[in-house]
């Protein structure tokens, strides 16, 4: 039987038809590779992108549209946070699983630390090349670089406290040592055999501990060079959110701070009581010295008094002198002019009235003279009394006891 195809005739192709062929295909090879022909550039990423004919790679920094042609584009970030941590709702933990970091003290004890670092690119395109093609991703580099060197810091620190330390006294030792061995490198340690006292026992004991090795600065030294340092990549802000002890250890943590508060608190109370008793002291000192001072305030006031006393007699005495003195001046004006009437003539009857007259006002004067005992009757009195009796010219009369 004849196959009836074989009767049909074709067209002849013309240009036409060839070129409107020719632009069906470029169209659809264009819809199907669309998104290789242009990458977009965003301003906080670095896009590498490698050539499908030749292979050649190109580094992107600059924000904004480039020419892909078919090849392959990679992404990252120029900067991102590196998270470690047990918590669900930190970091993007597609995986949905404990992310933490575990860690061993010199004591035995366990915990998991938790988490995040951020991370910078490398800033010249040789080291961003190096570091593409050793990792091909950003999330190789983050959990093949960047979770490796914390991993690496954090077995290195744990041998340099104990659990309760790392909970304590050395909590910020355990993040700086952590920080430091990541972004330089992990440390070069020795052993040590050193006694320390337990303050729970009450007694000195001998431990081995880690030291790290120092340089004659007193830097420390490092076993090799962190591998981020390598690469170019820049690490900051190391933040630890959280230590999950095991139970154990929880335990053992709790224990020892309770009974190093209450070694705390005796201690507290045993110089407490010390204080109170050299407070007590300089208390019945500073009695002591204030009734003694009390006492001199007295006797210096009982001196100053005896002293005004003293002066206020000596005063006294003078003003009788002085007022005697005045008596004798004033008997002795009245008896001059008396003896200048005798001699102009006076009656022999004149004169016994002028002498009597004149006696009468000497006794007068001298009974308003008021002497101070102290110089009448003290040790002082016969001088004063002699001193008013040639004043007067009269004998004063003393009590004397026979």
């Amino acid at each position: 039987m004849q196959n009836p195809l074989q009767n049909m005739t074709v067209p002849p192709l013309n240009s036409r038809k060839i070129l409107m062929i020719g632009f069906g295909i470029l169209a659809l090879i264009l819809i199907l590779f669309s998104g290789k022909m242009v990458e977009n550039v965003d301003n906080s990423e670095i896009v590498i992108i490698q050539s499908v004919f030749s292979g050649k790679i190109s580094i992107y920094t600059t924000p904004g549209p480039v020419f892909q042609g078919f090849g392959t584009a990679t992404h990252y970030k120029k900067s991102n946070q590196f998270w470690f941590s047990s918590k669900k709702d930190e970091g993007k933990n597609t995986v949905n699983e404990d992310q933490s970091i575990k860690i061993r003290f010199n004591d035995g004890g366990h915990g998991q630390i938790s988490g995040s670092v951020r991370w910078y690119m490398p800033s010249d395109d040789k080291a961003t090349l190096k570091l593409h093609t050793d990792f091909g991703s950003q999330e190789a580099v983050e959990q093949q670089l960047i979770r490796q060197v914390v991993t690496k810091a954090v077995y290195m620190t744990g041998p340099l406290m104990s659990s309760k330390e790392s909970s304590a006294e050395k909590r910020n030792d355990l993040l700086s040592f952590i920080e430091d061995q990541s972004i330089n490198g992990v440390y070069r340690t020795r052993q040590e055999d050193i006694k320390v006292h337990d303050d729970l026992m009450n007694t000195d004991k001998t431990v081995t501990v880690v030291k790290i090795v120092q340089d004659e600065k007193g830097m420390p030294m490092r076993q090799e060079v962190s591998s981020v340092k390598i690469y170019g990549v820049n690490l900051q802000g190391l933040a630890l959110n959280s230590i999950d002890y095991d139970v154990e250890v929880e335990n053992q943590i709790k224990v020892q701070q309770q009974a190093y508060m209450q070694v705390q608190t005796a201690i507290a109370n045993s110089k407490k009581a010390e204080q109170d008793a050299i407070t007590t002291e300089l208390q019945g000192k500073a009695a002591a010295a204030k009734a003694k001072w009390e006492q001199e305030v007295i006797k210096a006031q009982a001196i100053t008094q005896a002293q005004q006393e003293k002066e206020v007699a000596a005063l006294q005495a003078q003003t009788a002198l002085l007022e005697a003195q005045k008596v004798k001046t004033d008997a002795d004006a009245k008896s001059y002019a008396n003896a200048r009437l005798v001699t102009a003539g006076l009656t022999p009857q004149e004169r016994a009235q002028f002498e009597k007259d004149t006696k009468i006002g000497v006794a007068e004067a001298l009974s308003k003279i008021v002497l101070p005992t102290t110089y009448m009757n003290g040790g002082g009195g016969n001088k004063d009394a002699s001193v008013l009796e040639s004043i007067l010219g009269v004998k004063l009369l003393t009590d004397k006891k026979p």
